[in-house]
């Protein structure tokens, strides 16, 4: 393991040198010298079960998957959310016509994915803003670089919840625009938690300061919003 890697206990996100320890051909979990739990049981999960988790809601997993996993495998599972995303958004937004032409949800499509992408890196500065502003201690700690690769993954982690677009897409013809409304609503709801349980998880503001640093969260959240519902109106009148 590199000394250079930070690792973190998945239940108290105090900082550990490593996760287990090997014994000729066996490998024992550490545990944790703060709170005396097992320092990440996820190591012996798949990583299948370590996404339900997330999905779930669970701070344990987030610790896990943005501080100790490797996150190559969460990058290519972030752009299968950002195409499906974009495509359920196309859909909402570009009903289909009689008349509809391959070429306008083509271009469709293209335009919300470079919105989302947009959506994605506006949410990141928004959150490294407020944290560099309550915490610039610990950003000067960690350095700027591994600062901002924290915060970028807890917004792509927390967009996970928009796995939950997919059953619109698939029951779109057999349920009202309320219901498919409803849906929406209802997959945001669980985005914005999966925000403010991710960025909780990674311990970046001061104790003292976590109620205020996640208030900014949901500002930031509904501002960002906004700010998405207003570009959406552009692109459609364009």
């Amino acid at each position: 393991m590199s000394e250079k890697k930070r690792f973190v206990c998945v239940n108290c996100g105090h900082r550990v040198k490593e996760l287990f320890k090997k014994y000729s051909n066996t490998m024992k979990t550490t545990q944790c010298d703060n709170c005396h739990q097992i320092t990440d049981k996820y190591i012996e999960f798949e990583e299948f079960i370590i996404l339900i988790d997330a999905l779930l809601l669970d701070s344990c997993a987030f610790r896990h998957i943005i501080y100790n996993g490797d996150f190559k495998l969460y990058w290519k599972v972030s752009l299968v959310v950002l195409l499906l995303e974009s495509f359920a958004l196309c859909r909402q937004k570009l009903p289909d016509p009689p008349n509809a032409s391959l070429h306008v949800h083509e271009k469709g499509f293209y335009t919300y994915t470079l919105q989302n992408m947009g959506d994605y890196m506006f949410m990141t500065l928004l959150l490294l803003i407020i944290t560099a502003t309550l915490s610039i201690d610990w950003m000067q700690k960690i350095g700027f670089r591994n600062f901002s690769l924290i915060i970028l993954k807890v917004v792509l982690i927390s967009n996970l919840s928009k796995f939950f677009l997919l059953p619109i897409l698939v029951w779109r013809n057999n349920t009202t625009v309320f219901g498919r409304n409803l849906h929406h609503l209802l997959v945001m709801g669980h985005h914005l938690c999966s925000l403010v349980l991710a960025y909780q998880a990674v311990g970046a503001t001061r104790k003292n300061l976590r109620w205020w640093a996640l208030t900014l969260v949901v500002i930031a959240f509904a501002f960002k919003e906004t700010a998405r519902q207003f570009v959406s109106l552009v692109v459609e009148d364009n």
